[in-house]
């Protein structure tokens, strides 16, 4: 996963995701550094409402192969 922003761009590796005091905890590496992104339940239900589309479920389970339309 890369996080892009006006200042930089960082590669971001999620190792581990766990529930803990009511959020969804993502932890990993942002570029060289330790990271930590915490989601609530509200935040975790929008997110996937956004990404469980077709377009998006196709390119996730099959990398756009056979599709040339755009997600």
């Amino acid at each position: 996963m890369k996080v892009k922003t006006p200042a930089m761009k960082l590669d971001v590796r999620v190792d581990q995701v766990v529930a803990r005091d009511g959020l969804i905890v993502l932890e990993g590496v942002a570029g060289m550094l330790p990271c930590q992104t915490e989601l609530t339940p509200r935040e975790v239900r929008a997110l996937l409402f956004k990404v469980l589309r077709p377009r998006l479920l196709w390119l996730a389970l099959t990398g756009g192969r056979g599709s040339t339309q755009a997600a």
